[in-house]
């Protein structure tokens, strides 16, 4: 399987995340340093190692979605409606993983805002996407 492009394809399915907005006492824009992501990153070590485990998807390919996609902010979201942790798009990867499971309808920002959620509807999109290729 050629990496490239599965993250091409993770990627253009997800939706880039141009601008991140992080949700505190206010929403800011601003540039994070790469240790700081990296700590980040670290809060959600112990899901991205469940989601790993159950869905045959190596921790360092989650590991740095979440790096480039949101910097390991859970409340990033893009211009493009991508949300969390892995940037998910309710209405692309969300709903195609809601169908597959046998729910109706899409993930809700609010869920995908969800750290547990959102790492499990990331790397069983990625899963399903190695099985087309």
């Amino acid at each position: 399987m050629n990496l490239k492009v599965l993250l091409l394809s993770i990627i253009l399915s997800m939706g880039c995340n141009d601008s991140f907005v992080y949700k505190e006492k206010s929403i800011k824009q601003y540039s994070l340093n790469k240790e700081y992501i990296q700590k980040k990153i670290q809060n959600w070590s112990a899901l991205i190692k469940q989601a790993s485990i159950k869905y045959n998807i190596d921790e360092k390919l989650i590991k740095s979605i979440v790096y480039v996609e949101s910097s390991g902010n859970q409340y990033a979201k893009s211009d493009s409606n991508a949300i969390g942790l892995m940037q998910i798009k309710p209405s692309a990867a969300g709903l195609d993983i809601y169908r597959l499971i046998g729910k109706k309808g899409q993930p809700s920002i609010r869920e995908l805002y969800n750290p547990k959620i959102n790492i499990n509807i990331g790397a069983s999109y990625i899963n399903l996407l190695k099985k087309k290729i």
